[in-house]
């Protein structure tokens, strides 16, 4: 019942976070306001592979309709494939047909909306990820205590970022969800057939359809057909193949189901594009490069940084742990190198580095059970890499997303190897490495939950402000014993009048200085944690924005409603603020009533050089 219980609460996690989230994605009124993989789904049932949507003739008029520059009037449907006159979802089908269409007939006719989908497609990968790991566990450690166990499910629930694809529910997490989970339906599936004689062809033949349609809905999941090889060479090498025709079979079902799988993928892209390798990017109407001309090396060097190393921020403000960038890139990214926010699998999940101990451990042990463990965990490992490099060698971008693609398989990987470690016969060793290793978990954990708050928009904050400051004030907390300890208030973020784009997050937990910050008829905001009651003074120098409305006469200030008002002139200020213990917002705004036909925003002034000094 326990563990029931605790599935439950996830699903629901994964619910709210959908249900909270802002998609994010552009919606025209040219596509009904409907979801694009609707879209694929009314085409299909209508037996074609182009949308039922027409372009409008305004865009196929254009001498170029893939040049932002001159469909910026049309305003097609972002990420849209334009071909030969028609739309195409350049996205793989797998969802279309194992999820929308199933679903479009047990809901009679109606969608399944796309933020729905994702949540199906997190969960389930969820559970085949956890019975990837307990079935192993049960095989290799039967000895594994539950609180591993439960520490690592708790992992696999928040720290593979499938929670943080949540918060921003669209079409590209679809088929990230999708992919993620029918791999980890193919490593399960994979893994009995190799250790089990009984439905052994089944599961083979399963698990080679899994990776089949997981190659479908993300392409660079096509070098997870490792695990295919991978099971038929462990197959072959402990002798459960004695005959020619055993392993005949066993190849015919490791090897038949993906390569129909595949050959049905060109096909598709045939039907398309007219061609079997061509996936549709070249005819995306969005504005970027889908072949920018700087790759290469330093795009392989750029995206292996974003992915494997590139740390994540720890600070005092809400929800603490924050994705790069910033800090930037040490090096020179190439020309065009579309970067989102993203950190490496290392410091995410830092636990990998048992791995590098576990394996060849495993590997070298005179228990056959840990030797089979060690090789389990090797190919695991290597088609997680393996992923990582087919995404940073193919994909002109470092974006978290698509660290959905690997971190699972991955995770479930080092979790067996900390497993392995804590049971060493050398009780010191093995404590180590277990009390080492929950705190690693319990950081991923953590890590995950925490950035899945904020996402790559920081669509809880906008679209539902209340309780994005109803969970900043509950953990307020723990930003208010830190400032304690230093004996002094922190300013921990400024926000600007209406607008989360030009929020700011300090690189470092004891930051209290802002370079600068802008102020209009819409308050500003800072947020200050104080370790007690008491008064300091905000300092600053004030400066106009040119050509951004007239001269504002003055300023306000709000703290603990108690308002201080300021020239808005040009020069320095010191303003008298009180503080409350633990969270403050500190509100800027320009008072001048504004004239006839002026914008909302104006007038404004950048308040530059922000310091907070105590009385």
């Amino acid at each position: 019942m326990g563990t029931i219980a605790a599935l439950a609460v996830v699903l629901g996690l994964y619910a709210w976070t959908a249900a909270t989230s802002d998609d994010s994605f552009p919606t025209e009124v040219s596509l009904n306001d409907r979801d694009y993989y609707n879209h694929l789904t009314d085409a299909f049932l209508d037996g074609q592979v182009s949308l039922l949507v027409e372009p409008p003739p305004e865009l196929l008029a254009l001498e170029d309709p893939y040049d932002p520059a001159q469909y910026a009037a049309v305003v097609p449907p972002h990420d849209m494939a334009l071909f030969e006159g028609r739309y195409y979802v350049y996205w793989g089908p797998t969802p279309a047909l194992t999820l929308f269409l199933p679903a479009r007939l047990l809901l009679l006719g109606n969608d399944l909306p796309e933020r729905a989908a994702i949540v199906v497609f997190s969960f389930a990968g969820l559970l085949l990820s956890l019975a990837l790991l307990l079935y192993a566990v049960r095989r290799f450690l039967p000895d594994t205590p539950r609180w591993m166990l439960a520490l690592g499910g708790l992992a696999l629930a928040t720290g593979t970022t499938a929670l943080y694809n949540l918060r921003r529910p669209t079409v590209y997490e679809v088929a990230l969800s999708a992919g993620s989970c029918f791999t980890m339906a193919a490593a399960y599936l994979l893994l009995r057939g190799a250790l089990e004689d009984r439905h052994r062809l089944r599961r083979l033949a399963g698990g080679s359809a899994c990776l089949g349609l997981a190659a479908g809905a993300r392409p660079t999941l096509a070098v997870t057909g490792v695990l295919a090889i991978g099971a038929l060479v462990f197959l072959v090498r402990s002798g459960r193949l004695p005959s020619r025709e055993a392993r005949r079979r066993a190849v015919l079902a490791l090897f038949g189901p993906v390569t129909i799988a595949g050959l049905l993928l060109l096909a598709y892209n045939v039907a398309r594009f007219g061609s079997p390798t061509q996936f549709g990017l070249i005819y995306q109407l969005n504005q970027f490069a889908p072949f920018p001309p700087d790759g290469g090396v330093p795009q392989l060097v750029a995206s292996l940084y974003w992915y494997l190393v590139a740390p994540p921020r720890v600070t005092l403000n809400f929800p603490f742990v924050h994705l790069p960038p910033p800090p930037a890139y040490p090096g020179v990214l190439p020309a065009g190198y579309n970067l989102e926010r993203v950190a490496g699998l290392g410091p995410m999940v830092p636990i990998v580095l048992f791995a590098f101990v576990a394996v060849p451990f495993g590997l070298r042990s005179a228990l056959p059970r840990l030797r089979a463990l060690g090789v389990v965990m090797a190919i695991g490992l290597l088609v997680g890499g393996l992923i990582v490099l087919a995404i940073c060698a193919s994909i002109y971008a470092g974006t978290m997303r698509y660290a959905v693609d690997y971190t699972p398989l991955i995770l479930v990987c080092v979790l067996l190897a900390w497993m392995l470690l804590a049971g060493l016969p050398r009780r010191r060793v093995a404590r180590t490495f277990g009390i080492v290793g929950a705190v690693l978990v319990t950081w991923t954990a953590l890590a995950g939950v925490a950035t899945s708050l904020t996402g790559q928009f920081d669509s809880l904050r906008s679209e539902h402000p209340e309780t994005f400051a109803s969970l900043e004030r509950a953990f307020s907390a723990l930003p208010t014993a830190a400032v304690t300890v230093a004996g002094r208030p922190v300013i921990t973020e400024v926000a600007g009048p209406g607008d989360a784009d030009v929020r700011t997050r300090y690189d470092q937990p004891g930051a209290g200085r802002i370079a600068s910050m802008p102020i209009g008829t819409e308050a500003a905001v800072l947020e200050i944690i104080s370790p007690g009651r008491r008064e300091g003074v905000l300092q600053g120098r004030v400066q106009r924005n040119p050509g951004l409305g007239p001269r504002p006469s003055r300023l306000v200030v709000r703290s603990r409603s108690r308002d201080v008002f300021v020239s808005g002139g040009d020069g320095p200020i010191a303003v008298p603020i009180t503080l409350d213990r633990g969270l403050n917002y500190i509100e800027l705004q320009v008072i001048d009533p504004l004239p006839v036909g002026q914008p909302l925003l104006g007038p404004m002034v950048t308040l530059s050089e922000v310091k907070l000094r105590e009385e």
